[in-house]
């Protein structure tokens, strides 16, 4: 046998030997680029899911990997999410209201009210405001007006007063006098007399009335448009703040019905003042 015979015999033995031990061990053969990926999982999967030596070094790995990968996923989600949260109640589509909030609130263009347009006075309007309502609120107010009527317009009144004569009508005889008359009568039998008081529901009909051009109230023949619209809006209104033209502007704007000429605005707002100057009186 010649040297080089005997050393790749030699060879050969080692080389055998060394597979056996790997097997026995189970480790690598070679120190390959391979073998040391398996290494570096084996030792990580030792670190966080190491079950006892019967397991393989390919599945330690495995775990290891793994195991790496889901706690990395469960901190990175949970990290994500807490930002999100934090994120959408300030910012983006999903922000519900506030300065911030992109979409215009109910009843309003781009983030401003109807009634903020130019050309509308800035008036107080106390109980006046309720205006403002969409315009569903204030023709169900109106149909429950109208459907109430039915038994109050017929109702009939004895108004007595300190020193006054006694006076018998139904409210729909009321409701038809001139503004002036009808604030008269108020005023003076004030605890005997029985009328609309809601804002709501005089806004309604005064609505229904200008839009239609005829009197939603059955049985009730108005001294004028004017008188009518002057009953309505001065019951409607708050007892201690005035009716002026701006008044009358501004109710007739923020509801949408037809412009006035300036004089019959005027005259609206006057009818209107004396019934609210009438209830205040009487009212104490």
């Amino acid at each position: 046998m010649t040297t080089n015979q005997t050393s790749a015999r030699k060879m050969r033995q080692v080389l055998l030997g060394s597979a056996a031990l790997s097997l026995m061990l189970g480790m690598p053969l070679l120190l390959a680029p391979q073998g040391i990926g398996l290494a570096h999982a084996q030792t990580s999967g030792s670190g966080s899911g190491h079950k006892g030596p019967g397991t393989s070094g390919s599945s330690m790995g495995q775990g290891g990997q793994t195991g790496v990968r889901g706690h990395e996923g469960q901190g990175g989600s949970t990290g994500t999410e807490t930002g999100d949260e934090t994120t959408s109640d300030k910012k983006g589509p999903r922000y519900g209201g506030g300065a911030n909030s992109s979409k215009p609130a109910p009843g309003t263009t781009g983030g401003r009210p109807v009634w903020a347009k130019e050309g509308i006075p800035a008036v107080e309007l106390g109980r006046l405001s309720v205006a403002r309502a969409p315009a569903h609120v204030i023709d169900k107010a109106s149909a429950e007006a109208v459907s109430n009527w039915t038994t109050m317009g017929t109702t009939v009144m004895t108004l007595t007063a300190d020193g006054q004569p006694t006076l018998t009508m139904t409210v729909a005889q009321l409701y038809s006098l001139p503004a002036d008359k009808f604030a008269q009568i108020v005023q003076t039998y004030y605890p005997s007399i029985v009328r609309i008081d809601s804002p709501l529901e005089n806004l309604g009909l005064l609505k229904n009335y200008v839009s239609t051009g005829t009197s939603p109230l059955t049985g009730v023949t108005p001294a004028s448009v004017a008188d009518l619209v002057g009953i309505f809006l001065g019951s409607a209104s708050d007892k201690t703040i005035p009716i002026t033209n701006d008044t009358v502007t501004a109710i007739y704007t923020i509801l949408k019905l037809p412009a006035l000429t300036p004089e019959q605005t005027a005259t609206i707002a006057a009818d209107a003042e004396a019934v609210r100057l009438a209830i205040l009186a009487g009212h104490g």
